[in-house]
């Protein structure tokens, strides 16, 4: 009876442990990619001067290859790792937990698309009127 209750200690310990592993994993190529992805849309000139469609269609690109990093990571990391280890209880909470960190991590690493939806939607009529 007690060797199984530290047989199941373990087995819990290892896993928290292996997720832990995983976030850092993660956390680490975040870093490493965010400021290139980011530095891709930098604008050199004052971003008043960029028309609106133009603003428009680079967030929408800085959106979508996020997504896209997002989804890799997705599926060649954290989906290989959890294969790979054997974890297999709670795995939807898992991805789920690992999903939102790194989600809300690279978006906030991106200082420029930050900059550009508060630009933009500062500039909405509806937004605008609210404001004044």
């Amino acid at each position: 009876m007690i060797q199984n209750n530290i047989l199941y200690i373990y087995i819990i310990m290892r896993q928290i442990i292996l997720i832990f592993f995983l976030t850092a994993i993660c956390t680490t190529i975040l870093m490493l990619l965010s400021p290139i992805i980011d530095h891709l849309f930098y604008v050199k000139h004052k971003i008043e001067e960029i028309d609106k469609y133009q603003l428009y269609l680079m967030i929408l690109v800085h959106i979508f290859l996020i997504g896209l990093l997002i989804l890799f990571i997705h599926y060649y990391i954290i989906e290989k790792y959890l294969k790979y280890f054997n974890i297999h209880k709670n795995k939807k909470y898992v991805k789920i937990f690992i999903d939102l960190i790194i989600t809300v991590s690279l978006i906030g690493l991106q200082r420029n698309l930050l900059y550009k939806l508060n630009y933009i939607s500062s500039k909405h009529p509806i937004r605008s009127e609210l404001i004044e």
